[in-house]
């Protein structure tokens, strides 16, 4: 009836008390279970990119030393053997020997300064991550027949260090790869950019492959480690016959 007060009582004070305070409970255990997961699940992820980090450093390392041993030994082995022969050479056959060494040594440089360049960049302190895309368009247009096209209008701005040759190692494994399996004459590399975002699309118009038999190589997983670390997205399309074609995208506030 209207301007009768509503009579509760206390035992079903209780039992709303109750109710509320389940609730509370259910939610609380709720919002606990989506935090535990968020961090076991943001852990695994941290734990298989460091992984993937060693993984890719340990290969680099070898391959390095692969090139040392398959490369530079042998020429420094055949200089130590041309000097020895120096002292029991007649004269009149001495100039074609140190000719000779003359050239296993220019090459034996040659290697040393690939190797330099595997490791930094060269240009990359000073022209940035343009100009070390350049000289890497020089080096394999000069050593192979594959010709490589470059889109750099847009990339006019400077990044950090560590972001333009962490980009720069993600180019060269994939244009390096291309050039060894591709079986393509062309290569092409373009940047855009907005706002928000800067793009990377590298293809060429090789073989390709089938991305569902190799999707685990270890290729693959270094390009994917290294973008990762600046907290990048790609996307990869290849057929048989039909060549390949990356497109890596970074939010800018990741690489600046």
């Amino acid at each position: 009836m209207p301007g009768q007060d509503i009579q509760i009582s206390e035992s079903e004070i209780i039992r709303i008390f109750f109710i509320v305070l389940i609730f509370i409970a259910l939610l609380l255990s709720f919002l606990f279970i989506i935090i535990v997961t968020y961090y076991r699940t943001n852990t695994r992820r941290q734990a298989e990119l460091l992984k993937a980090i060693v993984e890719t450093q340990e290969k680099e390392r070898g391959r390095i030393a692969m090139d040392m041993h398959d490369e530079l030994g042998p020429l420094l082995s055949a200089v130590k053997l041309h000097v020895g022969a120096i002292k029991n050479t007649p004269p009149l056959d001495l100039t074609a020997v140190v000719l000779d060494t003359q050239d296993l040594l220019d090459e034996a440089i040659g290697q040393i300064r690939q190797i330099i360049r595997d490791l930094v960049p060269r240009n990359i302190h000073q022209k940035g991550l343009a100009g070390a895309i350049y000289d890497m368009q020089q080096y394999f247009e000069t050593y192979s027949s594959v010709k490589i096209h470059l889109h750099l209008d847009e990339l006019t701005e400077r990044f950090s260090l560590q972001s333009e040759i962490n980009i720069y190692r993600i180019i060269q494994e994939i244009v390096n790869n291309a050039v060894k399996h591709a079986e393509t004459k062309e290569i092409i590399i373009a940047f855009h950019k907005n706002d928000q975002h800067l793009k990377i699309e590298i293809s060429d118009k090789g073989k390709g492959f089938d991305f569902t038999k190799i999707s685990n190589g270890s290729g693959l997983k270094n390009i994917e480690s290294r973008i990762r670390l600046n907290k990048g997205y790609y996307e990869v399309k290849s057929g048989q016959g039909q060549g390949t074609a990356y497109f890596i995208a970074f939010q800018k506030i990741n690489i600046v």
